[in-house]
């Protein structure tokens, strides 16, 4: 997987294995919304910080957490967060859907994605209103997602 931010046109080039192409992030400033609050749960540091710059770039406010457990003392002490975006393999007795089921149940009005390259959920293996998304991301995608499903009606 490949990000390249360039700063001076505020674009992001992704090479997926497919091809690359550029893309502006949408942003939310235009919105005069409330920043969103995205908690990022990823073991991988690489991806953790490119997913953190990406959704800053886009406006998010982000928390980041390198494991499930963290993850969960995040969310307990952080009302506002709003997404939860969280990796599937991860160290620790919490993987990414136990994590997603855990916080699909106390933090209901959490927006979960939760995504992996290596293992794709069984039919029905996730809960009900959890979004899977398959690695590489794509930036534009995952920002598009999270407006998706923040901005949803109840």
């Amino acid at each position: 997987m490949a990000f390249v931010l360039d700063r001076e046109s505020s674009t992001m080039e992704y090479n997926p294995a497919i091809g690359s192409r550029r893309f502006q992030s949408p942003s939310i400033h235009s919105t005069g919304m409330a920043p969103v609050t995205v908690l990022i749960v990823e073991d991988d540091e690489l991806v953790r910080e490119l997913g953190v710059e990406f959704l800053s770039d886009a406006g998010f406010q982000v928390l980041e957490a390198t494991n499930g457990e963290e993850a969960l003392s995040l969310l307990e002490s952080n009302p506002n967060i709003g997404v939860l975006f969280t990796d599937i393999n991860m160290p620790g007795p919490l993987d990414g859907i136990t994590l997603a089921s855990v916080a699909a149940v106390q933090w209901p009005h959490l927006a979960i994605i939760i995504g992996s390259g290596n293992v794709l959920p069984r039919s029905g293996g996730l809960p009900h209103g959890i979004t899977f998304i398959r690695k590489p991301y794509d930036p534009g995608s995952v920002i598009r997602l999270i407006h998706e499903r923040t901005t949803a009606p109840a």
